[in-house]
């Protein structure tokens, strides 16, 4: 079938200059393409799209057809053929074009050129310039006489062409379109049945479909449905109006006997709609199990087995697999309010498992690698500077071959055959997680929610990941956000999934408008609950407590608190890993959440009417102070600055309509951010903090100085640069003051060497003006930081070109040697140092 499109595509590619010469007949042409691909739209196929129209033929001012742009590179794949996909930096207006083509081809194992289906993975600021990040798939061979594992790659070609239709597996299509196909299912206290038909939206076309993939090699279509119960029953034994939500992400591959199917399971339902009961908000909840039943003949593999994923059993036509099994005890499995968990699964013809399972281990991602193009210039990847667009900083990351690539992928592997060893027993583990099993969740890390230390406070996650062209690496970040995921009960989605958008819950009212909910990255509901979680039913959770059915781990999953704001980097560093090394929809999607969370908490809006109905730590708190007292700091530390990260890397990977609705709301950061610093010194931080110099001062910590920084560059990079020059103006001014701030005589230790880990900026009392020349004797941690700083020296000399902030970093490190010393420390706290040792390696 593939190899019949191809000789369709030939006769497309030799018109393509007579097509391209009269825009009527390039039209005319592409519609005669697209009506004869109609048949495979959304589950049938896809689009003819080059995905969107808008901006100029692109690939950057100076790349020509045929030039070669880009490399990935991978470990060779256990199949002989295979789809190659990897993400890679873009110039602007690359993709999409105005012309409708999809800009880039990938070179064969045996020099052929293979048409690739392109993406969308981030963007820049200015709309007109569309992708900065796109993802490339293409369809490819392994080279002959290489064996699984040896290192490969595949050049990629500047070489636009019109889009190919997808040709589905037959098989698949025929499953994906039949009503019931793909089924979740789950039963209550009672054994009460609840359902959920997971592709329902896809075929009618509408409620909650999204298509995230459409092109030649995949199409991925996204949708959401609650388990609804089969027969509804009133009465003390009934039924609630619905069970768990689940996301499903389904992913066709080309002429594959397969598909991928990812889901999300949450009891996180926003109760926005009072109409609907469909998306009544739960509390707690409790289940049997959680079945998937899919057509007989076919199979259901997990990327991460555990415990509690059982043997299929055949139903009529029908063959089940219980995704999470029932407990053997008769005890019920228990959801908290607002948590969520993931599974990663391939849905298979039997006999056909290998393909699947190979795309199950990612085993066709490759990784872009850096070095010059055959063609002239450099190849486009994160460590061209032209190109440079890795995370919301969008700074050139370091290269670690003095490191040793082999090493670092080693190291990897073996990472990841501990946690997924530790996934599959269900067992303990080493830290920091070390927590067994508790059900369907296995959770990362400690059960507090602000763990002390800088563990996993990471600026830049993924580095070595990118750097090795580490499939281990990626997938161990993708089983360690899983695990994540298992602990994080801060989500609310409404009924079409999308996650809760603070706009829908601004009251309106004569005395002004307010936003009734108190979320401190999560909400506080005994102070407002407009979802209804604290007041939903009961009675079924009343049932397991009578009947004793209550999970012998519900207390040890309950004691699991929320990754706080303070440290919400530990659980948005893989997501960002993820998506911007993945293109991953789970990923994109639970930054998407977390960002919304972070606009709930941080906003303009009072939460009532009372004189004190304000969240303190809010915008509209920082606003009345920083306008009561402008430049004198205020508190604004690592909580705000990993919001503001997060918010960065949701609005770099978010569509356009979102993008335009959350705009505003970081003019309003910058606003606040230049408006308060402190005039006297650059210092922007001033918290009170009642747990250290026995609460007599306000404070500027060095690490959520770092913090702040690092998401403030993040903001310039992914929201004003090339969109805004007075933004970008603005937010240079900000960030040179507190960086010139960050080695001034007030703020450096010339004994210790670095920036005062903690000192006092001013009073408790807010009242007083803040110390300008000195601070007091007892206002200091008499230690320097050298753990989350190093970036911030980096970002200085970019701003300023002052050279006094490399001696500085020189000085922090020990000797005079820069370079040689940034080269020494090795992979060690490199997620903290990336962008210095970036910086260093290019003088």
């Amino acid at each position: 079938m593939r190899q019949v499109y191809r000789s369709v595509r030939a006769f497309a590619q030799a018109g393509a200059s007579f097509v391209s010469a009269s825009a009527l007949w390039r039209d005319a042409f592409r519609e005669l393409l697209c009506a004869a691909a109609l048949a495979f739209a959304v589950l049938g196929g896809g689009s003819c799209s080059a995905g969107g129209s808008g901006g100029s033929t692109g690939g950057g001012s100076h790349t020509r057809p045929g030039d070669t742009v880009g490399t990935f590179e991978l470990a060779a794949p256990t199949l002989a053929d295979f789809v190659l996909r990897g993400t890679l930096p873009v110039p602007p207006r690359t993709f999409p074009s105005g012309d409708g083509l999809v800009p880039l081809q990938v070179v064969d194992s045996d020099g052929s050129l293979v048409p690739a289906q392109v993406e969308i993975v981030s963007r820049y600021p200015a709309e007109a310039d569309g992708a900065d990040v796109v993802e490339v798939l293409a369809h490819v061979h392994t080279p002959s006489g290489t064996a699984p594992g040896d290192r490969i790659r595949y050049d990629v070609v500047y070489q636009p062409h019109p889009a190919d239709p997808f040709l589905p597996d037959p098989d698949v299509r025929a499953l994906l379109s039949a009503p019931g196909s793909l089924l979740l299912r789950t039963r209550d206290v009672f054994g009460n049945l609840y359902t959920a038909d997971l592709l329902s939206d896809a075929r009618s076309g509408d409620g909650s479909l999204r298509v995230l993939r459409n092109g030649s090699e995949a199409v991925q279509v996204a949708t959401h449905a609650s388990l609804l119960p089969v027969v509804p029953v009133g009465g003390p034994t009934g039924t609630l109006p619905h069970l768990m939500g689940v996301h499903a992400y389904v992913t066709k591959w080309a002429d594959e006997p397969f598909f991928s199917l990812d889901l999300r399971i949450h009891d996180a339902h926003s109760g926005l709609d009072p109409a609907d009961p469909g998306d009544d908000a739960l509390g707690k909840l409790y289940f049997d199990s959680l079945e998937l039943s899919v057509p007989d003949g076919w199979s259901v593999f997990n990327a991460f087995p555990d415990p509690w994923l059982d043997l299929p059993y055949v139903e009529g036509a029908a063959r089940v697999f219980p995704i999470v099994k029932p407990i053997s005890t008769g005890q019920m499995h228990v959801m908290p309010a607002m948590s969520q968990f993931q599974r990663r699964l391939v849905v298979v013809k039997d006999g056909l498992e290998a393909r699947a399972l190979a795309c199950l281990r990612e085993e066709g991602l490759g990784f872009c690698r850096a070095g010059p193009s055959p063609s002239g210039g450099e190849l486009w990847s994160w460590w061209n500077p032209d190109t440079a667009r890795y995370f919301p900083q969008r700074h050139r990351l370091p290269s670690l071959d003095h490191v040793g690539l082999g090493w670092l992928r080693g190291a990897d592997a073996a990472d990841l055959g501990v946690r997924s060893a530790q996934v599959l027993s269900g067992s303990t583990g080493p830290w920091p997680a070390q927590s067994p099993g508790l059900g369907w969740a296995h959770p990362w890390g400690i059960t507090a929610g602000g763990m002390v230390s800088g563990l996993e406070i990471d600026l830049y996650e993924g580095v070595t990941t990118a750097c090795a062209a580490s499939n281990a690496g990626y997938r161990l970040a993708q089983l360690v956000h899983r695990m994540l995921s298992d602990r994080q009960p801060n989500v609310l989605f409404d009924a079409d999934g999308r996650p809760t958008r603070m706009e829908e819950w601004v009251a309106h009212s004569p005395q002004g408008d307010v936003l009734p909910i108190w979320w401190f990255g999560g909400p506080l509901l005994w102070a407002a609950d407009p979802f209804g979680i604290t007041t939903s039913p009961s009675f079924q959770r009343d049932a397991v407590a009578a009947q004793g059915r209550r999970p012998d781990w519900e207390q040890a999953l309950l004691d699991y608190e929320r990754i706080d704001a303070e440290h919400l980097i530990r659980y948005t560093r893989m997501a960002k890993v993820l998506a911007w090394l993945g293109n991953d929809a789970l990923g994109k999607d639970d930054l998407r959440a977390q960002a919304e969370g972070v606009r709930l908490g941080y906003n303009m809006y009072r939460q009532d009417h009372y004189p004190q109905g304000i969240i303190s730590t809010g915008m509209y708190a920082d606003r009345l102070y920083v306008d009561w007292r402008p430049g004198w700091g205020f508190s604004y530390g690592r909580a705000e600055g990993w919001g503001l990260d997060t918010m960065c890397a949701s609005y770099s990977l978010g569509e356009p309509g979102w993008r335009a609705l959350v705009r505003p709301w970081f003019d309003l950061v910058i606003d606040l951010l230049r408006d308060g610093q402190m005039d006297c010194t650059g210092i922007i931080q001033a918290s009170y903090l009642g747990n250290v110099f026995n609460g007599q001062y306000r404070c500027r910590q060095s690490i959520e100085a770092a913090i702040v920084e690092n998401a403030v560059v993040g903001m310039r990079e992914s929201v004003f640069r090339g969109e805004s020059a007075v933004k970008v103006t603005e937010t240079n001014g900000v960030l040179e003051r507190t960086l010139h701030a960050m080695i001034s005589p007030l703020v450096w230790d010339s004994t210790d060497h670095g920036p005062w880990s903690m000192i006092a900026d001013g009073p408790a009392d807010t009242g007083l003006a803040p110390y300008c020349t000195y601070w007091p004797p007892d206002g200091n941690y008499n230690t320097a930081d050298h753990y989350q700083v190093w970036s911030s020296y980096a970002y200085a000399y970019e701003i300023t070109h002052d050279a006094r902030f490399l001696d500085k970093a020189a000085e922090a490190m020990g000797g005079t040697d820069l370079q040689a010393m940034c080269q020494a420390m090795g992979a060690n706290e490199i997620q903290n140092r990336a962008a210095l040792l970036a910086l260093v390696q290019t003088l």
